[in-house]
C-alpha cells in the first residue's frame, strides 16, 4: 500500500472545494452585473476581467485545478476518481450560500447528497492503493495496448458528440437559448448539460494526461536522472496536449456558467469527469489488474451509487423548477430569472435597439 495515498486524497478534496468556490464566484459576479443591467437599461456591463469578483473566482478556479494535479503524485488515478464528486457537494453548498440557488438539506436533496458521499467513500475504499512510474519506452508500450486505444477512442467520440450537440442547438436558436420554444425545453436542458459534460470530459482527459506526465517524470528520473526527464520527447508532447485540454476545460466551464445554473453545470462536470477519470485509470493505466474481487465489487457499487445519486439530484433541481413554473413562477432561481429577463430585453428579436417592450412588459421588467 502506498503510504502517502491519503495525502493525495486530501489535496484532491481541497482542489474540488476551490474549483466549486471559484465557479460560483464567477457565476455570482455575472448574476449581479446582469441585475444591475436589468434595473438600469443604460448601465454598461464591464467585461469579465474588469469584474473583481469574477476575476477572483477565475483565479481560484484555475489554481484549484492546478493543485488537484499534485494529488496524482501520491495516489493512483483510479483512487482519486470518485473524489471528483466532492465537486458536486461543495458546489451545492456554495451555490446555495453565495448565489441563493435552492437546496433542501433536510429533504431529498440532502438524501441524495448523503448517498453521493457514501458512494465516494466506497469507491476510495475499494480502489487499489498503487501508483505508477514509466519510462518513455514503457509508456509507448502501454500506449500500444488495446485498452489504451479503447479509452482514447471512447473519450474522443464523447467529446465530439457533446460538442456537436451544443453546436446544433445553438445554431437552432441563433445563439440565444431563450429563443428555444417552451415545448422544446428539453433542448435547453441538453444544452445546459452539454457545457458541464464537455468540461468534465476535457477535465477527465486532463487528469489522465497529468498522471501520464508525472509518471513519465518519475520513471525517467529513476532510469536516467534529471537528464532523462529533460531529454524526454514524449514528456514534452504529452505536456503540450495537457495544457490544451486544460485551457479548453476552463473555456467551456466559463461559458457554461454564463448561461446555466452552477448546480447544473458543475453537477454534469463532476459526473462526467469522474467517469472519464475512472476509465482512464482502469483502461489507460490498466488498474483493473490490481483490483481484488471484493475491492472491485465495492468500487463499482460505490461509483454507480454516487453517479446515480448526482443524476437524481440534478433531476430534483430541474423538477423543482418545473413545479414552480406550473404555479406561475419562473423555473429558475431569483438571480437567474433576472439574468434571463435582462438577456431577453437585450435580445435582437425585441427590435433594432433591443429595448422595445415584449409580451406586455417593458424592457428589463420581470414578468
Amino acid at each position: 500500500m502506498e503510504p502517502l495515498w491519503f495525502v493525495g486524497v486530501a489535496i484532491y478534496i481541497g482542489g474540488t472545494m476551490g474549483e466549486s468556490l471559484g465557479a460560483n464566484l464567477q457565476r455570482g459576479s455575472l448574476m449581479r452585473e446582469q441585475l444591475k443591467a436589468e434595473e438600469d437599461p443604460l448601465y454598461e456591463m464591464p467585461s469579465k476581467r474588469d469584474q473583481p469578483m469574477w476575476l477572483t473566482g477565475f483565479i481560484v478556479f484555475v489554481l484549484a485545478g492546478i493543485s488537484k494535479s499534485l494529488a496524482l503524485f501520491f495516489a493512483s488515478q483510479t483512487m482519486l476518481a470518485p473524489l471528483q464528486l466532492f465537486l458536486f457537494l461543495f458546489n451545492a453548498i456554495f451555490a446555495n450560500v453565495l448565489n441563493q440557488e435552492p437546496f433542501n438539506w433536510f429533504g431529498l436533496d440532502g438524501l441524495a447528497t448523503f448517498l453521493v458521499m457514501t458512494g465516494v467513500v466506497m469507491g476510495v475504499w475499494g480502489a487499489p492503493k498503487v501508483n505508477h512510474q514509466y519510462s518513455d519506452e514503457q509508456m509507448i508500450e502501454l500506449m500500444s495496448h488495446s485498452s489504451f486505444i479503447s479509452f482514447s477512442s471512447v473519450a474522443s467520440f464523447f467529446i465530439i458528440a457533446l460538442y456537436s450537440a451544443k453546436y446544433f442547438i445553438l445554431s437552432y436558436c441563433d445563439g440565444h437559448p431563450q429563443n428555444i420554444p417552451q415545448e422544446k425545453g428539453y433542448l435547453r436542458t441538453i444544452l445546459n448539460m452539454s457545457y458541464g459534460s464537455l468540461a468534465g470530459a476535457f477535465g477527465g482527459v486532463n487528469v489522465t494526461l497529468t498522471k501520464t506526465v508525472f509518471a513519465l517524470m518519475v520513471g525517467q528520473y529513476q532510469e536516467d536522472g534529471l537528464r532523462g526527464v529533460i531529454y524526454s520527447p514524449l514528456c514534452y508532447i504529452v505536456t503540450s496536449i495537457l495544457i490544451s485540454t486544460y485551457i479548453l476545460q476552463v473555456i467551456v466551464t466559463v461559458n457554461g456558467l454564463e448561461v446555466a445554473s452552477a448546480i447544473i453545470v458543475i453537477s454534469a462536470q463532476a459526473v462526467t469527469e469522474e467517469v472519464v477519470v475512472t476509465l482512464g485509470g482502469i483502461l489507460y493505466f490498466e488498474d483493473y489488474m490490481y483490483f481484488t474481487v471484493v475491492g472491485w465489487g465495492i468500487f463499482m457499487a460505490g461509483t454507480f451509487l454516487a453517479i446515480v445519486s448526482v443524476i437524481f439530484l440534478s433531476h430534483l433541481r430541474l423538477h423543482a423548477g418545473d413545479e414552480k413554473a406550473l404555479d406561475g413562477e419562473e423555473s429558475t432561481p431569483l438571480f437567474t430569472r433576472r439574468i434571463n429577463a435582462a438577456t431577453d430585453s437585450l435580445s435582437p428579436r425585441n427590435g433594432a435597439n433591443g429595448l422595445f417592450p415584449m409580451n406586455g412588459h417593458s424592457a428589463g421588467e420581470l414578468p
